[in-house]
């Protein structure tokens, strides 16, 4: 993805079905500890020229970690509306966050905030790097913080 962006297919998708498809898959697999997925699209398409992939990665990512780092109860994904030509969009739990110090440090490669449990679950540390280049490679950005109920909260865009 770094070295050759310009070599990413993309095609018309979209993002509304894609996320519904994706919120389906994740309440339909077995997970050790299940969390509920609050949903909060329009009914509009949401039609980005993008790579279906790539974007696949996006939620699948921030979902498979919140189900395994997060300790909450809920995972919220909720459409903010347009901002500058891209969909704006927020994905939060409301599990125990991170440390302060780590949050400048989750979009690295093979970061991870806790060693010894991330090889437990199997982590790479690579996940949220993959959720930042593809979300760079669609025009849009993302921020990373602790929301003050607790949990993590990631907003980012998508351009379309």
């Amino acid at each position: 993805m770094d070295e050759a962006p310009d070599m990413i297919v993309k095609q018309d998708i979209s993002l509304h079905d894609l996320i519904v498809s994706i919120v389906n898959e994740a309440k339909d697999a077995k997970h050790d500890f299940p969390m509920r997925i609050n949903c909060n699209l329009p009914e509009e398409e949401l039609m980005v020229n993008g790579n279906e992939d790539l974007l696949r990665s996006i939620f699948v990512n921030l979902i498979d970690n919140s189900f395994a780092y997060s300790g909450g109860r809920d995972i919220f994904i909720d459409y903010l509306g347009k901002e500058y030509g891209a969909y704006l969009f927020s994905f939060s739990d409301n599990g125990i966050g991170v440390e302060e110090d780590h949050l400048p440090h989750l979009f690295e490669r093979f970061y991870r905030v806790d060693k010894g449990r991330s090889r437990k679950m199997g982590g790479t540390g690579l996940g949220l790097s993959i959720v930042k280049n593809s979300v760079l490679i669609h025009g849009g950005h993302i921020e990373v913080r602790n929301r003050v109920d607790g949990g993590l909260e990631f907003v980012f865009s998508i351009h379309k």
